[in-house]
């Protein structure tokens, strides 16, 4: 088997080890705060943080486009200025809370991305999150770390290979937007 295939393998044995009970109650919560017109934000860090700034593009784009009620989701990491200003100006620890405190309200979300799930800010950002009133939801890899000890709700891979957590992060958070898609559709031909 080439180096390709094996890796390809291995992701899909990692994505059919994903705990889907996590993923349903994870889409339940962002389905109700979709529904409820509420705020979703993302953080993460280097690959994390690629999938935190991709997200909200499926989640605020494709959710106003296909039913023309926007979504407010934004993401912690797409702001150079504030990110280094924060890290500058406080500590890198702090990059992601500072701005917690200024954009989540009680009952938004925070969707906490981290390969390691033991990055100190993505931890800070959940507490933040929590003083807020926020929900927390973690995407944990290497067996969730000390992030999935601290959200509300965790889904945690086990793997410890960052490159393919960070495929089976991009491929729940594209599965969670597809759940969501079709849940809005059916609604929508319930009510015609």
């Amino acid at each position: 088997m080439t180096d390709v295939k094996n890796y390809l393998a291995q992701i899909q044995t990692l994505v059919e080890q994903i705990p889907s009970g996590d993923v349903e109650k994870v889409t339940d919560l962002l389905w109700e705060n979709y529904d409820a017109a509420r705020r979703v934000v993302f953080c993460g860090n280097g690959g994390s943080a690629a999938t935190a700034s991709h997200l909200p593009a499926d989640f605020q784009k494709g959710m106003f486009t296909e039913f023309g009620r926007p979504w407010e989701c934004l993401s912690l990491v797409d702001s150079m200025a504030l990110v280094t200003a924060w890290s500058n100006d406080t500590s890198y620890a702090n990059v992601f809370a500072g701005q917690v405190k200024t954009w989540l309200r009680p009952n938004d979300i925070l969707v906490a991305i981290s390969g390691s799930g033991n990055s100190e800010n993505v931890i800070a950002a959940v507490h933040a999150a929590q003083e807020c009133g926020a929900i927390t939801i973690g995407l944990c890899g290497f067996g969730g770390g000390k992030l999935a000890a601290v959200v509300q709700h965790a889904i945690v891979l086990k793997s410890r290979n960052m490159q393919m957590v960070e495929d089976v992060h991009m491929i729940l958070g594209h599965a969670i937007y597809s759940a969501l898609r079709d849940r809005a559709i059916r609604q929508a031909a319930e009510a015609a």
